[in-house]
């Protein structure tokens, strides 16, 4: 099993950004998305 420090679900346009945030300070970063597109939602 992979160990991963974080794990988002939704890649809407927050996920995506807390996603990078935590990618940007040397975490590593996984998002899982259930829609085909991602980036598109307003939370």
């Amino acid at each position: 099993m992979q160990k991963l420090d974080v794990l988002i679900v939704g890649a809407g346009v927050v996920g995506l950004a807390i996603g990078r945030a935590f990618a940007a300070s040397g975490r590593e970063v996984v998002i899982v998305e259930a829609a085909e597109s991602f980036g598109t939602g307003i939370s």
